[in-house]
């Protein structure tokens, strides 16, 4: 009987020390880690400010890469939430919610799962260095274990999953983000922009990669489309356009578009419908390799529809594109779409570059405006 109470009396001794060591314990979980990124402030807040990207550098894609996700609320900002379900138990089900967003300095997401702790938060904040080279990104994980004394225990342990999960985090979003244009397009103004299909004329062409020779090809190719648009009976119905193919190192490939006000034309006393392009399954090469004549109405091997010579004419992209503005030099151009892409990339929008997908640009300039203070539209397409 003695013996039942002196173990009765050490587990009593046992029990008060654990409840003396749980309140001796912190009420308030933290764990932060840092990374240095080589990119622009800019860059570095929109990627975090939405949850777009968030599937991609997540540090819980590396407990389960099968992880379902789901976005709702705002692309951006307050209110946007990502919402998952994982059968890891690492994992699990759980959302974050963006509840405080400030520019190029922080954002903070309330998490919610079945980790221990109430009021759970992860707050990301981006230091520039002096030199402006690099920002400093530091991302914490705060929680409250209150009077809960089993919580207060539990938080002994933050330094195990959500301190891993957080330095993944910031691993896999520097390593994401060392693969965007590292170019700052924070005084850019860019937006989202609904394009309607517009029937086009066209003339593929190539030139080094210099203003001169671009616009030397340009005017070459415009005299063919005003040629062209003469004797179809058309006439141009907006600004000019420039579709990039591809920049080279040392050559810029592009075609020179102008809007047509009809979409059909007719030639040689035969009406053709100007449409999307349309895949064409033959070559249009010779036995020796050469390109084959093509007549008025065939197709070329991009599936545009042959004018004459070599004028197309399709039906212009359709959709979403990040739209631009700028007053200055045609030197400028790459540079304003270069931080499109840059934009796309942060903002977790796709672009292809390839088909109708190709970005363009459109000279609105006044007739006697100078060689630097040309006005142009830039745009590329994009699906979200």
């Amino acid at each position: 009987m003695i013996r039942i109470f002196e173990m009765l009396v050490a587990l009593f001794i046992v029990f008060v020390l654990a409840v003396l060591v749980g309140l001796a314990l912190p009420s308030h979980g933290h764990v932060e880690r840092s990374v240095q990124i080589p990119s622009p402030v800019r860059q570095v807040y929109d990627t975090v400010n939405t949850f777009r990207r968030f599937p991609q550098y997540s540090g819980l894609r590396a407990f389960d890469p099968a992880m379902q996700s789901t976005l709702s609320g705002p692309e951006s900002g307050v209110g946007a939430k990502i919402s998952w379900t994982s059968q890891s138990p690492k994992v699990g089900n759980g959302s974050l919610t963006v509840t405080k967003s400030t520019s190029d300095s922080d954002v903070t997401m309330t998490l919610d799962n079945d980790w221990i702790g109430d009021n759970k938060t992860y707050t990301i904040t981006l230091t520039p260095a002096a030199n402006g080279r690099t920002v400093k990104v530091t991302e914490s994980y705060d929680a409250d274990y209150g009077w809960n004394l089993l919580w207060r225990y539990g938080g002994l342990y933050i330094n195990g999953e959500p301190s891993a999960i957080v330095q993944t985090t910031l691993a896999s979003l520097s390593a994401m983000m060392a693969g965007f244009p590292n170019t700052d397009y924070t005084n850019q103004e860019i937006r989202i922009a609904e394009i309607t299909a517009k029937p086009l004329f066209l003339v593929s062409t190539k030139a080094e990669r210099s203003l001169d020779a671009v616009e030397e090809a340009t005017i070459a190719a415009r005299e063919k489309i005003d040629a062209a648009l003469k004797k179809a009976g058309l006439t141009a119905a907006g600004p000019q356009m420039t579709i990039t193919t591809e920049w080279g190192e040392s050559d810029y490939t592009f075609a020179v578009a102008v809007p047509v006000d009809q979409p059909s034309f007719t030639l040689g006393g035969s009406t053709f419908t100007i449409d999307a392009p349309a895949p064409k399954p033959e070559d249009d090469s010779d036995s020796n390799g050469e390109p084959k004549p093509l007549a008025t109405g065939e197709r070329d091997n991009k599936g545009l529809l042959v004018v004459e010579g070599d004028v197309r004419a399709m039906l212009g992209y359709q959709g979403q594109a990040l739209y631009t503005e700028f007053t200055g030099s045609a030197a400028q151009l790459p540079l304003f779409r270069l931080n499109q892409k840059a934009y796309a990339e942060t903002h977790g929008y796709r672009y292809s570059e390839a088909g109708l997908g190709r970005p363009w640009d459109e000279n609105i300039s006044a007739p006697d405006a100078a060689a630097d203070a040309q006005t142009f539209r830039v745009y590329l397409p994009i699906t979200r």
